[in-house]
């Protein structure tokens, strides 16, 4: 009995639900022998490619499979399709080492033969890897019998689905480069002279969309503002080549290539082979990594470093892929997992242990292996763990020492203060409100240890938007002293008090006990205040490696602004951003982007964070934008959708994969009810994974860091000048932009959960 290595395309993970167990059961046998009864591995007569091979997977469908030779016989496994189509492929397709730049890649023989486009803009039948395996789709539905109808747009956010508008036709065409710099990196030719030619960006993206993985990114980067020696560095194409009539040993050298990875990835066990298939799409990130996301997982760097990046570029990806090669690189060392809430922590852990089950999960903040938690737990792991010894990091961040912070903090506390302290209105006027104190009190008074009032009077206060006079300062130093007199007899301290407490005390003990991290890894980074990140530098010491922050401005709905370099953290110079969108499509795309427009983002470093060159490899339908009368109009429109949605996955697909996001939890309830009068099996969720075979409907907060196959937007709020959050923040101008940005990044987080399909109701 031989085994055998198998090696997955991109093309072959993507099978349809009905043909997954069989697909499975062919491949596990396959890997376990390839001369096992009913496998029926044989050759095609007649092919271009004498490693071709086909397989049984059942009376309908074969697979097509190259066949390598090494000390252990390796099968790439090209895709499954019905018998006769499946013969047909493996008689053209050709398994080769591009000739340019030594990178792997499945071409089609015929693809010479492809006519060139006629008329620009114009989109042939595409040069190689054009054929979709089972369960690829079959192209966009236009869905004809909706009515889009477009919303108004206030204060400068897109109310309506970007159409035809967003991507005319130019009289030039989208490549500033010449045919023979394409060739010169490796780009088929024939693909290289009708990418030049094309126009229109939508053309463009359906020509290179079916070429081979890093040619299809290539061209993608060009079109979009990289330039080719950047290309070239990004997918590490200036290696040479060993000819296209490379030896099988050869090819199997060049699979390890960073751009072969992105399309060929090994299956490491009958349990990887197992979760590639079921999880198919929404499993890919597991397997297949940009160059550019490889790099920064293996890299190692002198310092703290930054990852940014838009929604679905991969951050995650990265600091999951990350935490697992640190790891396994040095399986004692500690390494911290953290992010905003306990809903990210728990998202990446179970995807931590779907990357790799049997990873060492540290027990508790300082054992050895990964420790996955949230920031606020982090906080309140290091202040329990100090038991009595807490007291002098208590008194140094709160003014006065005791031991008992771990007691709940008392609902709207803030608004009781500030209803209750003498002349606060007089003083403060508009700024006289609970928000007002409470990021006041989170962004000055904590990140600057102030115990006493003649320190605030004295504290400088930049960025904060409202000029206080001596006597506002004094008004508020009367409401901080009630807030934490409060907080004393309820023996209790808030979040942002304990990371700073945390923070303060793993300072103090340093230098005897060191810190209780090797690395720590943030992911979310733009969501965390000024004491998660005194907690975050308490953590580890600076050298090689530290800290790893993955962070998107544009993704801010919780915090406010900052820069890292004031808390100790610096990582200018040591920074790169993503630019490929995994996750959405590019219609999906241009929607969600295009509410951030017109708006200045900025980083951690406190530099602007743009949305230039953001990019998809994939295209489908435009979003579709419905208007409603109220309430009811919006539960029948969404009943309406999912059903029909439901219907077309024809037990194929999984419904959980279907999601209704909505503003708050009283309207998620309302909206779970009212798709079960309507005869919907929707759910409800809030903390967990959404698990199930139903639709699941969940607040946009909640829906960060998830993804869906198809999403509808419920009662969005198309102009941003309606929501309570900006109402909230009236008090000064900038707080007040600073609370209608949020909103925009929350529509925006919303929009980009989407893989397939965006629809927004709006009333």
């Amino acid at each position: 009995m031989a085994e055998s290595m198998l090696i997955m395309t991109k093309q072959a993970h993507q099978v349809d639900g009905s043909v997954k167990q069989k697909a499975y059961t062919f491949l596990e046998k396959l890997a376990k022998d390839d001369a096992a009864p009913g496998l029926h591995i044989e050759t095609i007569k007649s092919s271009v490619d004498k490693r071709v091979r086909t397989g049984r997977v059942d009376d309908k469908y074969r697979a097509v499979l190259f066949k390598l030779a090494g000390e252990h016989p390796a099968y790439v496994v090209y895709g499954i399709w019905m018998h006769d189509e499946a013969i047909e492929k493996a008689r053209t397709a050709k398994f080769w080492m591009n000739p340019v730049n030594g990178i792997v890649e499945i071409v089609r023989a015929e693809a010479a033969a492809v006519p060139e486009a006629d008329a620009v803009g114009e989109v042939p039948k595409a040069d190689s890897g054009a054929d979709r395996g089972v369960g690829a789709g079959a192209g966009a539905d236009t869905h004809a019998d909706h009515v889009e109808e477009a919303a108004p747009a206030r204060d400068g956010v897109p109310a309506a689905a970007p159409g035809p508008d967003v991507h005319p036709a130019t009289a030039d065409p989208l490549l500033k480069v010449s045919v023979a710099e394409l060739e010169g990196l490796g780009i088929e030719p024939g693909l290289a002279r009708r990418a030049m030619r094309v126009t229109d960006d939508r053309a463009f993206g359906q020509l290179v969309e079916s070429a081979p993985t890093w040619q299809s990114e290539a061209l993608l980067a060009l079109a979009t503002g990289s330039s080719l020696d950047q290309v070239r560095e990004e997918l590490e194409l200036d290696r040479a080549a060993t000819g296209s009539e490379a030896n099988d040993a050869d090819m199997i050298e060049a699979l390890k290539r960073p751009a072969s990875r992105m399309e060929f990835a090994p299956i490491d066990g009958v349990d990887e082979l197992r979760r590639v298939i079921e999880e198919g799409d929404l499993g890919a990130w597991r397997v297949f990594l940009h160059p550019v996301q490889r790099t920064w997982v293996d890299k190692r760097t002198n310092g703290s470093f930054r990852l940014a990046g838009g929604a679905g570029t991969g951050k995650t990806v990265v600091v999951v892929h990350r935490a697992r090669r640190l790891a396994r690189t040095d399986p004692g060392c500690r390494i911290v997992l953290t992010t905003f809430t306990r809903n990210l922590a728990d998202e990446l852990k179970e995807s931590l242990t779907r990357l790799d089950p049997g990873i060492q999960l540290a027990p508790g903040l300082g054992g050895d292996g990964v420790y996955v938690n949230g920031i606020d737990a982090l906080a309140s792991a290091v202040v329990r763990g100090a038991g009595a010894r807490i007291a002098t990091a208590v008194e140094k961040v709160l003014g006065a020492a005791r031991t008992d912070v771990g007691g709940r903090l008392p609902r709207d506390l803030w608004r009781q203060v500030a209803q209750e302290t003498s002349g606060l209105r007089e003083q403060l006027g508009a700024a006289a409100k609970p928000q007002f104190l409470e990021t006041e009190y989170e962004l000055v008074v904590l990140p600057n240890r102030i115990t006493t009032e003649a320190e605030y009077l004295r504290v400088r206060r930049p960025g904060r938007g409202v000029r206080l006079s001596r006597s506002a300062r004094q008004a508020v130093w009367k409401a901080v002293e009630r807030y934490r007199e409060e907080e004393a007899l309820q023996g209790c301290a808030d979040f942002a008090e304990k990371a700073a407490i945390a923070a303060e005390y793993l300072n103090e003990v340093a230098d005897h006990e060191g810190r209780p991290a090797d690395h720590v890894l943030v992911d979310e980074g733009q969501d965390l205040k000024p004491t998660h990140w005194m907690l975050v530098r308490a953590l580890v010491g600076e050298h090689a490696d530290d800290i790893f922050i993955a962070e998107d401005g544009h993704q801010r709905i919780y915090g406010q602004k900052l820069v890292l370099s004031h808390y100790g953290i610096a990582t200018r110079g040591r920074s790169r951003k993503l630019t490929l969108n995994y996750r959405t499509t590019a219609e999906n795309l241009r929607w969600a982007t295009a509410i951030l427009a017109g708006v200045e983002y900025d980083d951690l470093e406190g530099d602007e964070d743009g949305t230039d060159g953001y990019r998809s490899a994939r295209h489908g339908m435009d979003p579709v934008v419905r208007r409603c009368s109220g309430f009811i109009d919006e539960l029948d429109a969404t009943a309406e959708t999912l059903k029909r949605w439901i219907r077309e996955a024809s037990g194929t697909g999984r419904a959980e994969a279907f999601a209704v996001l909505v503003r708050d939890r009283n309207q998620r309830d309302r909206v779970v009810s009212g798709l079960n009068e309507r005869g919907v099996p929707a759910k409800a969720v809030d903390r967990g994974p959404a698990t199930g075979k139903e639709p699941v409907v969940m607040t946009m907060h909640r829906a960060k860091g998830t993804e869906f196959t198809k999403v509808i937007l419920f009662d969005a709020d198309l102009t941003g000048a309606d929501s309570s959050a900006s109402r909230s923040y009236d008090f000064s101008d900038q707080d007040k932009a600073d609370a209608r940005k949020r909103e925009r990044s929350l529509l925006y987080v919303a929009a980009s959960r989407a893989r397939d399909e965006l629809t927004i109701l709006w009333a």
